[in-house]
């Protein structure tokens, strides 16, 4: 982009000097010299102008090569968000499988299975009997010790949602921030392309004036139209203020 600038000001700057020039034109003759020097610096100009043109090419296709890789990544993200979405709804239809269990050895065995520790040791069921509501309730028999289980689960529970939170919050701020990325690096690649527009104006405007400018080199004008020669100066730097006005 720096380049780009830098060339799109040296073009401008060059011809508006060059179109300040063209007002000598008048009075001299056939200047071999400059005619050169006139070619050379287009030549130059040339090869800077194919140099930015490569440049910008490299990074246009830099450019496609990351965002596939985007687009890659984010179907990559877009999928494990899905995932994560499926265990939520299976955590939330095994919670309601367990609550939906009534008998009593469906519900023994299941938490056998859920803690294989415990089926290990001695524990069972047994009935209490509740004088307030005069019924028998059930009651599970666990070494007092296996309660740590119970209590660390609980813990990690917690834990896990909280983090299940966080990890929501900077999801949603990733998006947010993938989104703005996109919007700067739509924003880059717009200004970079206006850049080059202005600058191949330029140039062309440049090459235009820069042959006008060799013609009347090698060939002066020798008849006298009666046209004052501050019109040709005014006419001239109309010109070069016309290339420079490229760069705004």
């Amino acid at each position: 982009m720096d380049s780009l600038k830098k060339g799109l000001i040296t073009v401008s700057v060059i011809a508006g000097l060059l179109a300040i020039a063209l007002s000598f034109i008048l009075g001299r003759g056939i200047d071999r010299e400059e005619i050169h020097r006139a070619q050379l610096e287009m030549q130059q100009l040339r090869a800077s102008r194919d140099s930015i043109e490569t440049l910008v090419a490299i990074k246009d296709s830099m450019q496609n090569i990351l965002s596939a890789r985007v687009e890659d990544l984010t179907s990559q993200t877009d999928q494990l968000r899905s995932e994560v979405q499926a265990l939520e709804e299976e955590r939330a239809e095994n919670q309601l499988t367990v609550r939906n269990i009534r008998k009593k050895e469906d519900l023994q065995n299941r938490l056998a299975e859920t803690f294989p520790e415990m089926a290990e040791s001695d524990w069972g069921v047994t009935e209490v009997y509740n004088e307030e509501f005069d019924v028998e309730v059930e009651y599970l028999l666990v070494p007092l010790w296996f309660s740590e289980t119970f209590i660390i689960d609980h813990q990690n529970s917690e834990s896990y949602k909280q983090q299940v939170n966080r990890f929501s919050e900077i999801d949603s701020l990733h998006q947010h921030v993938s989104v703005l990325k996109d919007s700067l690096f739509t924003l880059e690649r717009e200004k970079a392309e206006a850049y080059q527009i202005g600058y191949q104006e330029a140039f062309t405007k440049y090459e235009d004036i820069n042959a006008k400018y060799i013609e009347l080199l090698e060939q002066p004008p020798s008849i006298d139209l009666g046209i004052p020669k501050w019109g040709v100066i005014g006419a001239s730097i109309g010109a070069g203020v016309l290339v420079g006005s490229q760069i705004k």
